[in-house]
């Protein structure tokens, strides 16, 4: 019986050692990198812009392309769909839909106020441009949200592309979100929400997915936070995402630093103008690594035989002493 008492003990400062350093380490990570500049690097300003669409109306707008670069280099500006593909929120830029209409309308004006489908120019080092150009909106124009992107790309020296055999490009894009003044619907439905009660490991994860049910793009907002079991703060993140007319779209928030065991208060909302009913949770999220299932389910047999043998030996006591 001694020696029974003594394993458990030893076997309760095992699991105790087990289970201390786990809940108390946290750690943070730092991200350090080095960044160098290209000799042909294209940038624009801004990179969205919001017009409202009037049917009939030319509507003219500007932008400005900067060459960041050591080298002087030609390049080009032309449009192109900006649509939503899949709920991860993958981007095409070639596949037409209703919604992206939009790129069809934009045409850019020549310094001589002529109009093309693709305006052509040539920067210096630190040197820029400003870029106009004109939307015509069409006497029928659907009602609702349109969507495109402008390119502006570097074009490759044909020179040295014959003699390397490679062409290498700068290509940047300015996102323009429109919206007609005809009537618009702004709605939007959470189809998936999850924030889990418990885990074998992390990282803990809430993740949800939202779709559009209205005719213009909206902003959703998420946010994340988690707490220890006493209320401390132990990380939060909140994120502004846009969503197209016609599209859904999957997000998620997650904690890279989740300690590999433990209890956690975890809040998760997911919100926006567009959504008649927000959605918000807390719940108190478990992570029980699976060896340590094992070991407590290893203690609690050896528990349970202790008890049966000390109720055994005392039953054996009694039936002496009648004798």
């Amino acid at each position: 019986m001694k020696s029974l008492k003594n394993g458990l003990v030893a076997l309760a400062l095992v699991l105790t050692g087990a289970i201390a350093p786990a809940i108390n380490t946290y750690a943070e990570g730092e991200n350090t990198g080095t960044s160098s500049a290209s000799s042909s690097w294209i940038q624009v300003t801004p990179v969205s812009s919001r017009v409202v669409l009037r049917p009939g109306q030319a509507l003219e707008y500007s932008m400005v392309v900067s060459n960041i670069g050591t080298d002087t280099f030609k390049y080009s500006v032309y449009t192109a769909p900006y649509s939503i593909v899949d709920e991860d929120y993958n981007v095409s830029f070639s596949n037409e839909t209703n919604r992206t209409q939009l790129s069809r309308w934009i045409q850019f004006i020549n310094e001589d106020g002529s109009v093309t489908d693709k305006y052509t120019g040539s920067l210096a080092p630190n040197e820029k441009h400003t870029v106009n150009y004109r939307i015509t909106v069409p006497e029928d124009v659907p009602a609702g949200g349109q969507y495109a992107t402008i390119f502006a790309q570097t074009d490759a020296d044909d020179k040295d592309t014959a003699s390397s055999g490679i062409k290498t490009v700068s290509r940047i894009g300015l996102v323009v979100y429109g919206r007609t003044n005809g009537e618009t619907n702004e709605s939007a439905e959470i189809v998936d929400y999850s924030v889990p009660s418990f885990m074998l490991n992390g990282p803990i994860t809430a993740t949800s997915k939202v779709k559009n049910t209205g005719n213009t793009d909206i902003e959703i907002k998420q946010k994340f936070t988690v707490k220890n079991i006493f209320g401390s703060v132990l990380t939060e993140d909140e994120q502004a995402y846009n969503l197209l007319p016609d599209t859904e779209r999957r997000m998620n928030s997650k904690w890279e630093n989740t300690s590999p065991m433990g209890l956690f208060w975890v809040t998760y909302s997911v919100s926006s103008s567009a959504i008649e009913n927000a959605r918000e949770e807390t719940r108190l999220v478990i992570i029980l690594p699976i060896y340590m299932i094992v070991i407590m389910i290893i203690l609690l047999t050896i528990i349970i035989v202790w008890i049966i043998i000390l109720v055994r030996k005392r039953k054996e006591r009694k039936g002496r002493l009648k004798v």
